[in-house]
């Protein structure tokens, strides 16, 4: 019953596995893969440095690598993580502050719609302002933008 009684692992093995997980790592969505390649090749480098490692050895030592560097890709490559912290959700969105732009409708009751830097939003004034009335974004709240006219009478 002992199949591979015979057969020695050779450091070159686990670098052959790594580069067949690298390339399931390219078919397979996720990235799982990736850090069992990572195991093996280190694991082939640690046969190549200590040649006499039992087969049993080499397994335990590529599973224990295996967990240590999906645990660590996890925490590198942690879903979510942005490097904005919490309250700078809408980054993108209050980036928008201080720009200006040009009313290409006359606000209704302060409020029209328009696209302002590639997306549509709703503009919020105190007051009505004509059509073509040169605006500044003085505050982001949810999807409105709330402007304010800028006087061009100088």
């Amino acid at each position: 019953m002992d199949m591979l009684a015979g057969v020695t692992v050779e450091f070159w093995h686990w670098w052959i596995l790594a580069c067949v997980l690298l390339v399931l790592e390219m078919l397979v969505p996720g990235i799982i893969f990736l850090w069992l390649a990572i195991a093996a090749a280190i694991s082939g480098i640690a046969l190549l440095v200590v040649p006499s490692i039992s087969q049993e050895l080499q397994l335990i030592c590529f599973g224990v690598l295996s967990v240590i560097s999906v645990l660590a890709g996890r925490r590198v490559l942690r879903p979510g993580r942005s490097g904005t912290s919490d309250e700078d959700v809408s980054s993108a969105s209050s980036s928008l502050v201080g720009k200006t732009a040009i009313l290409t409708e006359k606000t209704v009751n302060g409020q029209t719609r328009q696209s302002v830097y590639g997306s549509s939003w709703l503009l919020v004034a105190e007051r009505d302002l004509p059509k073509g009335q040169k605006v500044r974004v003085s505050a982001v709240s949810g999807s409105k933008l709330l402007i304010e006219p800028i006087n061009t009478d100088i």
